[in-house]
């Protein structure tokens, strides 16, 4: 190109029409004229498009180049955003400046306009006006409903509701991915999940305008011992030597606490419930008898909710309530095959373990859980150990 084209370009006029496609292209046609108003020369020219926020100056948010775009009396057309991905969210007016060969910006930049119906959707709102069913991935919704989402090569990722889904029916079929919700999600009929269902802390699900009991904790020692300590008594703070260990045996794969010095000896924990609206708690737990207990029938394992690790004895304003207890049974005889085998031979009767638990009316946001036998043997004869402790609410 000789220096007195290069110079006229520069007052080139550009005039441009657009439409936007779902792939997230921009069709743009567009005329190239000399300062006085005759057609360029045909051929290819090298053009770069850039999208601004503004008719003038700024910074643009994209940019393509196109180096050889054919030009026949003036007019060219492209597919912008097949070289770069065309991201821009198109919720308010945008300005496409065109310039040639390298040169400097042509002037005045190219408003972007919308189809009519198209400008319902631009703003804060995005609502749409239709009063029938929309589709989204599907040209053929179903009439039964009012959104049919369907999901395909070009509805990937996660679903996120972030209102709250009330006085509706949403399906959801064939959805691999999450389904996140920053609100409550309520249901008259069935809300079922392949993988479960998770909730935050201090979410719920309700059904029937009721809220069902929900789980907040779960304490299976596969890690360490999760916060649990062990003391002398229910009463007594004085620390004692406890163990975690798994029996590992075909039927008892988990971990288990279990205190080492003495029988009776309590372990504790205080759970911390704050933030999670609750006017009853229960405890879940697995409780193990460990060896042979005694011979007389008086002997049993407990355990309490307490507002303190060391309750005053004879208490009566609630301050240590017994949730659960239970009277060893009679031990099986199983010739040496028992339970767990601690203490080898001692091993003539069948430990055993029974799965419990107790609930308290409260809205307290901490307690203490204390678990404990009245055992009166070293723990090398009787004694006792929890697992897979749960906490629930409603």
């Amino acid at each position: 190109m000789n220096r007195f084209s290069f110079l006229v370009l520069w007052g080139l006029l550009v005039s441009t029409s657009a439409t936007l496609f779902a792939q997230a292209n921009l069709s743009v046609q567009g005329t190239i004229q000399r300062s006085f108003g005759a057609a360029v020369d045909d051929g290819n020219y090298s053009l770069t498009f850039r999208l601004y926020e503004t008719d003038a100056g700024g910074t643009p948010i994209w940019e393509e180049t196109q180096d050889a775009v054919e030009v026949i009396g003036g007019v060219y057309s492209v597919v912008l955003g097949e070289a770069e991905p065309l991201d821009a969210p198109f919720d308010q007016p945008y300005f496409l400046g065109v310039s040639v060969d390298g040169g400097t910006e042509l002037t005045p930049r190219a408003r972007l306009t919308s189809a009519p119906y198209a400008l319902s959707l631009i703003g804060q709102d995005n609502t749409f006006p239709s009063s029938g069913t929309v589709g989204i991935g599907t040209t053929e919704p179903d009439d039964q409903q009012r959104l049919h989402v369907v999901g395909n090569t070009k509805l990937e990722g996660d679903l996120e509701i972030t209102g709250t889904v009330t006085g509706i029916e949403v399906d959801f079929e064939n959805i691999t991915s999450d389904i996140n919700t920053s609100a409550n999600i309520s249901a008259e009929g069935t809300v079922s999940a392949g993988n479960g269902i998770e909730l935050p802390t201090g979410q719920s699900i309700s059904y029937n305008g009721k809220n069902d009991w929900r789980l907040v904790e779960v304490d299976d020692f596969s890690q360490d011992t999760e916060g649990w300590v062990c003391q002398r008594s229910w009463r007594e703070s004085d620390s004692r030597n406890f163990e975690r260990f798994s029996p590992g045996t075909p039927f008892s794969q988990g971990y288990i606490l279990r205190p080492t010095d003495f029988g009776s000896h309590a372990l504790k924990k205080q759970f911390d419930l704050s933030g999670i609206p609750h006017s009853e708690v229960k405890v879940v737990f697995t409780y193990h008898f460990f060896e042979t207990w005694g011979g007389d029938r008086s002997e049993f394992g407990y355990a309490a909710f307490a507002t303190s690790p060391t309750p005053a004895q004879g208490s009566d304003n609630g301050q240590f309530q017994i949730g659960w207890v239970h009277r060893r049974v009679d031990a099986v005889g199983f010739g040496g095959t028992g339970y767990v085998d601690l203490y080898p031979p001692n091993n003539t009767l069948a430990d055993y373990n029974m799965r419990a638990e107790m609930m308290a009316q409260t809205d307290a946001d901490t307690f203490w859980l204390i678990v404990s036998s009245n055992v009166d043997q070293s723990a090398d004869d009787e004694s006792y150990g929890i697992s897979n402790v749960e906490i629930w609410v409603r």
